[in-house]
């Protein structure tokens, strides 16, 4: 089954084109790691896929319905989480708040069966041990690990993260990239990753999309991880370095210019 299908989809911020003419579909249990420079619209795509950016034409469904009612389907990891860290938020009750949503329940009032289902989340990406710390509290990797629990506590069909290795150490980035491996052998979740390193993710990537407002290719690793196409978008010093049988990319971090420049 198709998880994703974009057919000449074109995403506007009030009539301005952020993306544009984008077709691509991704199957189910497929992860696809979406490359890009900054301002390529990498993040408005995955708004727009999770349904909190509706200004779009063409067609874009999944699970083969329109966005919006898919949304019980998808779990959705931004970039910069939106918490409060005056708030003092125990590492479960972060968790718990993914079940929470779902259900209309208030914080207070959390029900024996979404915190078990928190404490198993917590043990899947390997935390049980801080449940009772606070979120505030928690290392850059830890707190990664926690938003995924989040995620996944409602069991979702599709995952979308956002940067999800950026501003980690990298320790923290194996950390991380290691549980997103464990998210596809033993969920099979869809997942879409915006990455700025693509390299920790190679492993669990059988989809690569490179935007930069509109599709520059869109493929199996190998057919789109070539020096001409990532030199296309990142400029004349990236490049592509195959060691040991692995490709490795090396692209630097490339901010798009108003005014002209590439589309």
């Amino acid at each position: 089954m198709e998880a994703i299908t974009a057919e000449n989809l074109t995403i506007t911020y009030e009539g301005v084109p952020a993306v544009e003419g984008v077709t691509f579909r991704l199957e189910e249990g497929e992860t696809l790691l979406l490359l890009g420079p900054n301002g390529a619209g990498k993040t408005t795509l995955l708004k727009t896929i999770a349904c909190f950016h509706r200004e779009y034409r063409g067609k874009l469904s999944v699970f083969g319905v329109e966005p919006c009612r898919a949304r019980e389907m998808i779990g959705y990891v931004p970039q910069s989480h939106s918490l409060n860290e005056r708030v003092p938020l125990s590492a479960l009750e972060v968790v718990a708040m993914g079940g929470l949503y779902r259900k209309g329940f208030l914080h207070f009032k959390i029900p024996p069966e979404i915190i078990e289902k928190a404490e198993a989340a917590l043990e899947f990406v390997g935390l049980s041990e801080v449940k009772d710390r606070l979120f505030r509290e928690l290392s850059g990797g830890q707190k990664q690990r926690i938003l995924l629990a989040r995620a996944l506590i409602s069991n979702p069909k599709l995952l979308l993260l956002d940067e999800p290795l950026s501003a980690l150490d990298p320790s923290a980035r194996a950390e991380v990239s290691n549980v997103l491996g464990k998210i596809k052998k033993e969920r099979g979740i869809t997942m879409i990753i915006t990455t700025h390193d693509i390299n920790p993710l190679l492993e669990i990537g059988e989809r690569v999309m490179l935007i930069n407002k509109r599709l520059i290719a869109f493929g199996k690793p190998e057919d789109v991880l070539k020096d001409s196409i990532i030199k296309s978008v990142y400029g004349p010093l990236a490049r592509v370095v195959p060691v040991e049988g692995r490709l490795f990319c090396i692209t630097g971090d490339v901010h798009l210019h108003h005014g002209g420049g590439r589309r």
